[in-house]
């Protein structure tokens, strides 16, 4: 339904505590928040940790309807042991808070080739996917320049070449940084994409920068687009964690405008 999250990021996972984050996403009127799966956030990934992600998020109204796959490994052929063993921990995370998407970060990994890195994530996707499937969760992939998908349309051709029900994260500043059309962009991903990343078109809060977000938001409503808004940029100013969500929100409405 469009839901507005946060993304705890550069600037903000180390400066404040995970109760503070809370505070702030929740004072600054998101209706959600991405969970990532990893030590910045979730400490030693206990249970204990975990439970209090999830009455924090409880305690402030707060849903996660996307968690973030933290070890960024699923490309790197000799870790795929280590990176399944996570999986079942990020899988946990997403049942807890009733998830709607796993998001991967598809990584470069050193000394290995791009067709070496697509294979090791298909591989892994493909043992994933049955899990997910089974509690209604998906997984969306997110291109990004120098990375073995280094942009929408090799995300598009990955979901069909390999026939995986995989998905794909689209954020703006990758979008940006392509040089792509963001009109023709949403409409090439039109059946395969799960959440859109909004920031700003030099990594800043959204609305900086030159990305055109209007013709953006005119792809997304053609292809009826529902998936979460996940604001995820370098955080300096907390103020802007505010405006970003004030941005966001006129932006769905853009999308959700009628004709």
């Amino acid at each position: 339904m469009l839901t507005v999250c946060y993304d705890p990021y550069s600037g903000t996972l180390g400066r404040f505590t995970r109760a503070e984050i809370f505070d702030l996403v929740s004072d600054a009127g998101y209706e959600g928040i991405n969970i990532p799966v990893n030590s910045a956030f979730l400490g030693e990934l206990s249970a204990e940790e975990i439970d209090d992600a999830v009455n924090l998020a409880e305690k402030h109204n707060l849903v996660a309807p996307t968690i973030g796959f933290g070890k960024h490994i699923l490309t790197t052929p000799t870790r795929k042991d280590e990176a399944l063993r996570h999986f079942e921990i990020v899988l946990e995370v997403a049942k807890q808070f009733e998830a709607e998407f796993i998001g991967v970060w598809v990584n470069p990994s050193a000394d290995v080739s791009r067709q070496d890195s697509l294979d090791s994530l298909a591989d892994n996707l493909a043992q994933m996917v049955p899990a997910c499937d089974e509690h209604g969760i998906k997984i969306a992939l997110e291109f990004e320049k120098g990375c073995p998908l280094d942009n929408y349309r090799e995300g598009v051709a990955f979901v069909s070449d390999t026939g995986l029900p995989v998905y794909l994260t689209c954020d703006t500043y990758h979008l940006f940084n392509d040089g792509a059309d963001p009109h023709a962009a949403a409409l090439a991903m039109q059946t395969c994409l799960g959440d859109v990343h909004m920031s700003g078109s030099n990594r800043g809060e959204p609305g900086g920068g030159v990305f055109d977000f209007e013709t953006f938001a005119k792809g997304l409503k053609e292809i009826n687009f529902s998936g979460p808004l996940v604001i995820q940029y370098k955080m300096e100013d907390v103020a802007s964690i505010k405006r970003s969500c004030e941005f966001t929100r006129k932006f769905r409405e853009m999308v959700q405008a009628d004709s």
